[in-house]
């Protein structure tokens, strides 16, 4: 019984603390992620659909080698931040100017709570990915 006790407790304090960081830590870092979505002129819906945290690999892999590419069509570099932890945000996008057949996201990577870079795709395996200038680039 005291087990079940200490369980719920541990519960209730990880609940709390994330809704705290959600409701006071997370407007702010989420105002700066829609604000870099839009210099891109993409459009999300104002909330994330998921949270990961992430550790950008020092040196870079292949994996990363190929990413940052996408990057750079973007005027991003990751680069600078190999060996750093961050945070992924991903977002709903509302203005895909083709049709998809499943939801196309939105990915903004964070340092510091602060926006370095990102992609949009889907997550299907015959799904995409594009770097962030594509929807303006590309809406007609």
């Amino acid at each position: 019984m005291r087990n079940l006790f200490l369980y719920v407790i541990a519960v209730a304090v990880i609940l709390t603390t994330v809704a705290v960081f959600y409701l006071f830590c997370g407007d702010e870092v989420n105002k700066r992620n829609l604000d870099f979505l839009s210099e891109y002129e993409i459009e999300v819906k104002k909330r994330p659909v998921e949270t990961v945290g992430i550790k950008l690999p020092s040196p870079f892999d292949n994996v990363y080698t190929e990413y940052n590419k996408l990057q750079k069509k973007a005027g991003l570099d990751l680069l600078p931040y190999a060996g750093r932890y961050a945070v992924r945000y991903t977002y709903e996008v509302l203005n895909f100017p083709y049709a998809a057949d499943e939801a196309v996201r939105a990915n903004v990577i964070c340092v510091d709570d602060l926006p370095v870079g990102g992609d949009i795709m889907t997550v299907s395996a015959t799904g995409f990915m594009e770097d962030l200038g594509f929807i303006k680039r590309n809406d007609k």
